[in-house]
């Protein structure tokens, strides 16, 4: 499903289960290698990021900290698979 405004996040991990937040302004991926900045209608990507990860919204501003994690973004969706951290 396509949120017809900012991103929807989708954050899994095996303590909380699977996380969904609405408008999100931007999410933002650092590592050792790299820093990006994934907005509204950013082209699709898929990685593993081993750092943080920070996401910010109207109503969610939430970081995650030295984990290690697969990361997908496509048409507005981004899913966040944690493996640990």
């Amino acid at each position: 499903m396509v949120n017809s405004s900012g991103i929807r996040v989708r954050v899994f991990d095996l303590n909380k289960g699977l996380v969904e937040y609405d408008n999100v302004k931007y999410i933002r991926i650092t590592s050792q290698d790299y820093n990006l900045l994934i907005m509204e209608d950013y082209l699709s990507i898929i990685g593993e990021i081993e750092g943080s990860v920070d996401i910010k919204g109207e109503s969610v501003e939430i970081s995650y900290r030295d984990i290690r994690a697969f990361y997908m973004n496509s048409k507005n969706v981004f899913n966040l698979m944690i493996k640990e951290g």
